[in-house]
């Protein structure tokens, strides 16, 4: 007989609740259980379209400005859709990409010292690894202290981190100087001393080179991601968590990523093949339902009916990085090289990161107002924005410049979301057939679960 086992996961994001069938020692079948509603949609319905600069920053303390970024990319994309011309300044663009990196940054430090690297105190009895204790370990607190410390790049051009909103329609509110700037610009160069000497264990130039994991451990001295590796050998954990092999970016990020569908080959993203199915959601198109089969707020997404993994990982694919390619031919999508890629992120932002702040000119616009008021206006608009655990789309329906309807689709929604008629989702789908209870958290905490964002 099948045994069910709940349980809930730590270590997170918010709260996310498991459902096991365990059968012969393994996991058979496994639902993923987002279990608070919260209602941002509904509370920006009939609300003026400029206050969801205000309000979207607050569905998350620790992605906010990704929702920022989402939500004004979203009302620029009304004035196009109207075919109004509108004007974003270069200096606007390049300022928002920085912040929003900073954010992406400060989250996979912190996700991979303080949620990751702990499960394997659990896992392993290696007396080397109390390093990475929670609160005692002294690596553990160096991370946490560093993770701090970009998200200063984020207050040197938007004032304050969280809950971000100098990003308006047009540009942003920042006028930065050269001190400001060079500010930001050691803040970088410090996250890049740390990133060679406790992360990688050489240098930046060697380990860009690096295209094999035989590679990296020979020619890496002791560090945290060499750690890592060999742990995942060692526990098998290099052969478990595969999901469905699909990797999905909705925009790119100039000089970290690209954008794309990857499937067996790689096409341009269309929003118009994304799709959410309420099947298994107390969330409905007509309001809510509790019928017994139904077990999560969050909704199942597809792209072109399909589910789709988004995150870093789908990020390295879609740029078709050697090193990811070649992990992915020899460990297909498994935990190590999921939980890889975005301790690798962490590297590929921060060297962009310089190259932006290079590019600033403190003499040119970094606003431009619009021609017509958003007051004014009736239209639609697509906000779509790679946030920290992948791909965030905000869709946005307004009439004489207030909200009719606003949707939105997170990373964890993509990944965590229920099932739909025919597929588990990608994160359901990588716990099956783990072997204990422990492997499965591990397996989930590789997503970045943030139940906050699933549960919008």
């Amino acid at each position: 007989m099948p045994k069910v086992q709940k349980t809930v996961l730590n270590r997170v994001e918010g709260e996310i609740e498991l459902k096991l069938i365990w059968e012969n020692g393994k996991i058979k079948d496994a639902f993923i259980i987002a279990p608070n509603f919260r209602g941002f949609e509904f509370i920006l319905r009939g609300k003026p379209a400029e206050d969801a600069l205000v309000i979207t920053p607050r569905i998350c303390g620790i992605c906010g400005h990704a929702h920022l970024i989402a939500t004004v990319r979203g009302l620029e994309d009304v004035y196009r859709s109207l075919n109004i011309e509108l004007e974003v300044p270069q200096n606007a663009n390049l300022i928002r990409e920085l912040t929003l990196g900073a954010e992406i940054v400060q989250n996979h430090i912190r996700w991979f010292y303080l949620f990751v690297l702990p499960d394997f105190l659990k896992l392993s009895k290696n007396k080397k690894l109390k390093k990475y204790e929670p609160i005692k370990g002294y690596q553990w607190r160096k991370a946490v202290d560093f993770s701090s410390r970009i998200v200063k790049v984020i207050s040197v051009f938007g004032g304050q981190w969280p809950h971000t909103s100098y990003a308006v329609v047009g540009g942003v509110t920042s006028d930065p100087t050269t001190f400001e700037i060079a500010e930001a610009v050691s803040h970088v160069d410090a996250l890049l001393r740390f990133a060679e000497d406790n992360i990688l264990g050489m240098s930046l130039d060697s380990y860009l080179s690096v295209e094999t994991l035989e590679q990296y451990l020979e020619n890496s001295k002791e560090s945290d991601l060499k750690t890592f590796v060999k742990l995942c050998l060692k526990h098998g954990l290099h052969r478990t968590g595969r999901a469905y092999h699909r990797f999905l970016t909705v925009c790119e990020m100039e000089h970290a990523f690209s954008k794309g569908a990857t499937k067996r080959k790689k096409k341009d993203f269309d929003i118009k093949k994304v799709s959410e199915e309420d099947s298994y959601s107390f969330l409905t198109e007509n309001g809510f339902s509790f019928d017994p089969h139904r077990y999560s707020w969050a909704k199942a997404v597809r792209y072109e009916g399909v589910p789709y993994e988004t995150s870093p990982l789908a990020r390295r694919v879609n740029s078709g990085d050697r090193l990811f390619l070649n992990l992915l031919k020899k460990y297909r999508d498994s935990y190590l090289v999921r939980t890889w890629a975005r301790i690798d992120e962490i590297i590929k932002i921060l060297t962009a990161m310089k190259k932006w702040l290079s590019q600033i000119d403190i003499k040119e616009s970094f606003y431009t107002k619009p021609s017509v008021s958003l007051k004014k206006l009736s239209g639609t608009g697509n906000g779509l924005c790679e946030a920290a655990r992948g791909s965030l789309i905000h869709q946005v329906n307004i009439k004489n410049g207030k909200i009719l309807s606003y949707n939105i689709i997170t990373p964890s929604t993509w990944n965590l979301g229920p099932r739909c008629e025919n597929y588990p989702s990608p994160a359901e789908k990588a716990i099956k057939s783990a072997d204990s209870l422990l492997k499965a958290e591990i397996i989930l905490r590789s997503f970045d679960v943030c139940s906050v964002c699933t549960t919008h």
